[in-house]
């Protein structure tokens, strides 16, 4: 299950554009954290529901993004 998850071992070796993408890539999962926290909130008060799902949306693009972002300068 693991390799599902994380499917690409972390490498030591990956200079400072790697290092560079694994900063971007947890920024950007915090950040699609708090847009789905945000989407959660608006949803529970029941008055924003379609903004709700766009950020939702933004969240999972965001953690796509980013992990995408760390693969290609990672290799990761």
């Amino acid at each position: 299950m693991p390799n599902f998850i994380w499917p690409n071992l972390k490498r030591r070796d990956v200079g400072p554009a790697g290092e560079f993408s694994r900063v971007l890539h947890w920024m950007g999962v915090i950040a699609a954290g708090l847009c789905l926290l945000l989407a959660v909130e608006f949803a529970v008060e029941g008055w924003a529901t379609h903004l709700s799902r766009d950020l939702v949306a933004a969240a999972v693009a965001l953690a796509l993004g980013a992990r995408g972002l760390r693969y290609m300068l990672a290799r990761e």
